[in-house]
């Protein structure tokens, strides 16, 4: 283990930056800073610290969304709150980093900052060959972790005050997750477990806390510190326990979502400057307080995929809204009452919370590569347009023909399924009938509407309609997953158009099946003449390796010819029987019926 705490112009590194001066703090070497044989104190060193600083809270970071625009080499920036946008030439070799009131950025062989309000410069260092990954700004001194590409493992932590100058520098064999800074002290998460506190005016490690948690990142929203990754631990008067599991914790409820999305990124990650499939599948949540009991505001989580984004409960994790995008996604930020996302067209949305409704659209003027948004203290202006009932966001979203949006989509159907308003069996039909309807979700249209248990006038209204191609019915009606649920609804009055759709030649083989099923329970004496019809065309019918639909379909009107049929019923059934012609597996199996019946007859 080695660290290294001093000037730049101490390390060779950074030797291009001797120039800055010595008078940096030392050159001194701090052998326990990042070591891993430290003791628990018990909470003293941190506590003693946040009594120390309980009068100072982080300052309110600026509200803006930046991008990444042209070939990687010019960043633009766009006030949320109104102001002018503003755009900075640069070649990039990573993606900046909005860190309070600061945009940090490498490329070129250098390593700059700019008013992020602004996008005024406001210094600029060679980067000596590191690669940039993570950044924190406490408004005056701006902590940066670097890696040593191509030096070996470990990381650099560079701590630079807004005119450019250098306070500190710390070398380390560890590899360091993104800081946060408040009164000057900088809080490292590392080791996956801790947070050491360093002071950036003496040089010293002030405290370390344990964390029980991965615990790769360091950050300031709405006048609180928090540290963690996949939850977020507050720092408060809670923060000494800890190592006991007791800190003051939030964390999202498990909850099944498309493409396993993360809250946040690891805090030692890489990022390029042009956004790939993770960052377009992401989690967004924003603390509620920095007092007080701990939730998440609004009682929102969020999770984009793509072109689609969704609005949870925090506490429940039931899907509140949907919102369907006109581009994919790239980067964002959960904000007061509201979600702010970019986009790759340029565009900045606000979401309403609450309701999913889009409360206003800016523009950084052109697309953009990468993308990403602070919200400290911004908020709404307004509850945002209608976006109607879930169930229509549902069927809006459930419209695009984007392939990529499949697994997002089938998620959506599930959701769908599980609504007990009749106007989702309609949604349904519709789905499942219209030949827009990507492939991809078809299966899964038709098996929600076969678990549908309401909505039967709609069901009844599908199954008076027919393959028409002159009169724009393009796709065969769902008409095997209707059967099934009228049939476990006990909807007697749809016997006679299931037995219409038993001769209709546009229907599945399967469709058949099914509805043929379903009369078993449904069917009457009314619907014989049709069933014996169907019967005498299909009970000869060339036997199909198994499964063999048509023979499961004459098998089940079999079976309702003889509870129904009557007489006559039976009569059919035992010529079929006796006919040479018939598919040998139709006639042992109605054998079998025939004999169960007379068995039953018996025994009354």
């Amino acid at each position: 283990m080695r660290t290294v705490i001093g000037t730049l112009g101490a390390l060779a590194t950074f030797a291009a930056l001797a120039t800055t001066a010595a008078g940096c703090g030392g050159g001194q070497t701090q052998a326990r800073l990042f070591s891993t044989e430290w003791e628990d104190d018990g909470g003293k060193s941190i506590e003693a610290l946040r009594l120390r600083i309980k009068d100072t809270h982080p300052v309110a970071g600026a509200d803006v969304a930046v991008g990444v625009a042209g070939n990687a080499d010019k960043i633009l920036g766009l006030p949320l709150g109104g102001g002018p946008r503003w755009t900075f030439a640069h070649p990039l070799d990573a993606r900046p980093i909005l860190a309070t009131s600061v945009v940090v950025g490498s490329g070129g062989g250098e390593l700059f900052a700019l008013d992020a309000a602004t996008g005024h410069k406001l210094w600029a260092r060679p980067t000596g060959g590191l690669k940039l990954h993570a950044a924190g700004d406490d408004g005056s001194v701006t902590a940066i972790t670097l890696s040593r590409a191509g030096n070996g493992p470990g990381s650099t932590l560079l701590a630079v005050t807004h005119d450019g100058g250098v306070v500190r520098q710390i070398e380390t064999d560890k590899s360091l997750g993104a800081p946060a800074v408040l009164a000057r002290l900088a809080f490292i998460p590392w080791g996956n477990q801790y947070v050491s506190v360093f002071d950036l005016s003496d040089g010293d490690e002030a405290a370390r806390v344990l964390l029980r948690e991965k615990t790769s990142r360091a950050w300031t929203v709405g006048g609180g510190l928090y540290f963690g990754e996949a939850a977020a631990v507050r720092f408060d008067d809670r923060i000494k326990d800890a190592s006991h599991s007791q800190a003051t914790r939030i964390a999202l409820p498990p909850r099944e979502l498309p493409g396993t999305p993360t809250l946040m990124t690891p805090g030692d990650a890489y990022a390029g400057p042009v956004a790939s499939a993770p960052d377009k599948i992401r989690l967004y949540a924003r603390p509620s307080s920095p007092d007080g009991p701990l939730g998440w505001d609004s009682d929102r989580f969020y999770a984009t995929y793509f072109g689609l984004v969704f609005g949870f409960s925090s506490s429940k994790g039931a899907l509140r809204w949907v919102h369907t995008h006109g581009s994919d996604v790239l980067g964002g930020a959960a904000a007061k009452g509201s979600l702010v996302l970019c986009d790759e067209q340029g565009k900045v949305t606000v979401i309403d919370a609450e309701s999913g409704g889009t409360v206003s659209e800016l523009d950084m003027g052109e697309p953009v590569k990468s993308c990403a948004v602070q919200a400290d203290a911004f908020h709404a202006a307004g509850p945002g347009q209608s976006p109607g009932t879930l169930a229509s966001q549902i069927q809006h979203a459930l419209e695009s023909k984007d392939l990529e949006l499949a697994t997002g989509q089938r998620l959506l159907l599930r959701e769908l399924g599980t609504m007990e308003d009749e106007q989702v069996t309609k949604t349904l039909i519709e789905m499942a009938s219209n030949p827009r309807t990507s492939p991809a979700l078809l299966g899964d249209a038709r098996t929600e509407l076969a678990s549908r248990r309401n909505g039967a006038e709609f069901m009844l209204d599908a199954l008076s309609r027919h393959y028409d191609f002159l009169h724009g019915v393009l796709r065969p009606l769902p008409v095997g997953p209707i059967a099934q649920a009228l049939a476990a609804m006990k909807q007697t009055q749809a016997a006679h158009l299931l037995a219409d759709h038993l001769l209709d030649p546009m229907d599945t083989d399967d469709d058949v099946r099914q509805v043929a099923a379903a009369l078993v329970t449904l069917g009457g004496s009314f619907e014989v003449i049709d069933l014996k019809r169907f019967f005498a065309m299909y009970r000869a019918a060339p036997a199909q390796p198994p499964p063999d639909a048509i023979a499961d379909a004459v098998v089940s009107v079999g079976q309702v010819l003889l509870r129904q049929g009557g007489a006559d019923g039976r009569a059919v059934v035992d010529q079929a029987i006796a006919y040479g012609m018939t598919n040998p597996l139709v006639k042992e199996r109605l054998s079998a019926l025939v004999q169960a019946a007379d068995a039953e007859k018996v025994k009354k």
